[in-house]
Order: C-alpha cells, then structure tokens, then sequence
C-alpha cells in the first residue's frame, strides 16, 4: 500500500457554493481556523456542521471526508491546541467526554467496535503535522488493530499507555508531532514517527474502508454522509430529534414571520419536547444579510443550505394553510422532503389544496392546524429513522 505526500496545488473545496461562503467566513471571522468556525453561531448555518452532542468543554460534529458512516470528531468548544498540550484535568476531561459517547454508542446494534486517533502537536509554532491546529479527535466504527496498522506503515514502535493525559510525556521527551491511538478494545497507544504525510491516518483508514482513493477530505469532503452519521447519533438517543418547519415567508413582515416560528415552537414544546425545530429563517436570516453575492448565487446558497437540513431532519412540517397564497418554495420543500424519504405533514386548514394529487404523492399525513400537526409528530419521532 502506498500513499501519497499530501495535498499538491491548489486547496480546494469542491462541493458548492457552501464551500465559497464558508470559506470567506473562516478567513475573515476565525482567524483562519475551520474549527472555530465551524462550531461557532455561523458555522451552525451549515447543516454538515451540525454538533450531535455537547459537554462542557466539547462538542462532537461530523467529520468532513467521512469514509465511513458514524465519523465524527471530538472538538474543544475553545481554541486549543493538541492533547499533548493540556494540563491533567483538561487532558481528563477529553477522556472522559470520549469514554461517554462511545460508551452510547457501543451498544448500538451492529457495532463492532469504535477507533479513536488524533495527529497531535507539542509545538506553539513552526511546522506542525496536524492539518488544523485545533484540539479535535476523531472517532470511527471500525474495528480493527489500528496502533500496530499505523506502525507497520510507519516503520516505528507504537508504544503503550494508559490514558490520555499519558500524551503530556510526549512534550516532556521532545518530540515535535505524534500520533495517538485509541484500538477498539479500549487500549491507547502513542506513536512518534520522525515524519509522516497529511492525513496520514486518514490515508490508512480509507483503504481499510475501500475508499482508498478518497481519503483527502479537502478534495473529497463527503458531506453528504454527514447525514448519515447525524441520523446515526439520533438513534442512539446523543442527539435530539429533528422537525423542519416550512411556511410562507416572502412579502410578510418581519415581526409576523417571527411570530409564526415562535409559535410552531411552542406547539413542539408542548407535544414533542426535546425535539430541534429547524426553522430555514432563523438559520438564515442573518446570513442573507451579510452574504455579498449576486442575487442567482444567493438564491443557489439559499436552496442547497435547505436541501441539507431538510435531509438532516427527521419530519417536515410545512404550512399550506394561507388563504390565496402562491406557494412555490414551501411546496419545493415537501418535494425535497419526499425526495430524501423525511415523512411530511402539511397544514392545509380549509384549502382544496389538499385534493391535488401531486401533493398527495408527495405527503405523508395531512393536517387541518398546527396544533393538529404537532400532536401527530411523535408517531413519527418515536421510532429510529433510517439512514438516507
């Protein structure tokens, strides 16, 4: 097996106008750092960053290149650097926050085992082999003897430790960069290799998954599995269930949009509590304020952001319910919902809307108010969803 040295030329995204937009954000609110971004207010606007579990001092996101379904990374909510790097107690708290999600996640049906790894720095500057200098590990289902995998490729010992806050040896004996290993059956090891490549893990990781050609996630972002990986976390009760809201928006005043989402959350607080209600506004009302884009590529950021949370969802539920209204996008929503195989429930009131057949093609259930939709949303809730 034989990889490559890294990323050649130019860096890119390729994967939409998400990409661009993120991009811009990154550069010229973070500081440059992806990770502070992507868990920050703006980069929650995105749905592939969506966290699917807090602690105090963490968050786990999916993890952009997912080679596998159920890839996410363990993310320090502050910019800090590698384990190596932390006194006992946060270096223990990363212990812990890892023990605790995977302790859920191990007794889902069909696991077989999970792999924790982080490319690690002792160093404040200069060259450092970590791809993004922020505190991130990453946690795969796979099961396999990933400490001797990565020694054998890297000619060097993979040396044993007890448990994370062992890394702090690292920087004590000098060493620049290494990398850490956590094999399924719970035992850490260290490795500290005089070089190795971008990604290296990654690269070893993807030929294990038969997707060797695609282990860099800068040219193979994946984000698709991302949902995969959300809806994964749902059924192992780390994240909360998900309703889309969709209504009319267009040509209404501000304070009633407002007050059209605040209801629909109350009316979720009241039948499905510990339920997300996405509500596109409220995702992106802020962003298409700041956004400095022509109109035909803000309508294209504003659709592909939608596309994704809908899919990311777990019930949609849309509000037809307007007397003589022309609706295009809420309707453009159900087609989406249907397409990524998320039930719908539409409000309909009295409209004869709900006798057309394409929309009846197209809806789960149909619903006379919202308060009517909401209390038939647990049924669809309750169970595990399937992955798309």
């Amino acid at each position: 097996m034989s990889f490559s040295s890294g990323i050649t030329g130019e860096r890119r995204y390729q994967f939409g106008i998400l990409s661009e937009v993120s991009q811009n954000e990154v550069r010229s609110k973070f500081d440059g750092c992806r990770l502070c971004w992507a868990i920050s207010e703006e980069g929650q606007r995105h749905p592939a960053n969506m966290i699917v579990h807090s602690t105090d001092e963490h968050v786990v996101v999916p993890a952009l290149g997912s080679i596998i379904e159920g890839y996410v990374m363990l993310v320090s909510k502050r910019h800090r650097s590698s384990v190596a790097t932390l006194n006992a107690e946060h270096a223990a708290n990363v212990q812990k926050d890892i023990d605790s999600v995977l302790a859920r996640l191990e007794k889902q049906p069909g696991s077989q085992g999970w792999v924790v790894f982080e490319h690690g720095t002792t160093l404040d500057c200069g060259l450092k082999a970590c791809c993004v200098d922020h505190l991130h590990l990453h946690l795969l289902p796979v099961n396999m003897d990933l400490a001797s995998a990565l020694a054998s490729q890297l000619s060097c010992e993979a040396r044993r430790i007890e448990a994370l806050q062992d890394l702090r040896q690292v920087r004590e004996a000098g060493a620049d960069n290494y990398i850490y290993v956590r094999n399924p059956d719970g035992k850490h090891y260290v490795l500290t290799p005089p070089a190795y490549s971008s990604q290296f893990v990654r690269q070893v990781l993807a030929e294990k998954t038969g997707k060797g050609d695609r282990w860099n996630w800068q040219h193979h972002p994946m984000e698709d599995d991302s949902i995969k990986t959300i809806r994964m976390f749902r059924n192992a009760g780390l994240t909360p269930r998900a309703i889309y809201y969709a209504h009319a928006i267009e040509q209404l005043p501000t304070a009633e949009v407002k007050a059209i989402v605040q209801k629909a959350r109350t009316l979720m607080g009241s039948h499905c509590p510990q339920t997300t209600l996405f509500s596109m506004y409220e995702h992106l009302e802020q962003s298409l304020q700041e956004l400095d884009l022509p109109e035909e590529r803000l309508n294209a950021y504003l659709v592909e952001t939608e596309r994704k949370f809908i899919e990311a969802s777990d019930l949609l539920i849309v509000d037809l319910s307007r007397p003589n209204w022309q609706y295009v996008g809420s309707l453009m929503e159900v087609v989406y919902a249907a397409e990524a195989k998320v039930p719908v429930i539409a409000i309909v009131g009295d409209s004869p809307i709900q006798g057309r057949r394409w929309l009846k093609a197209h809806v789960t259930r149909f619903a006379k108010t919202a308060e009517e939709a909401f209390t038939l949303a647990p049924s669809f809730l309750q169970k595990p969803q399937p992955s798309k």
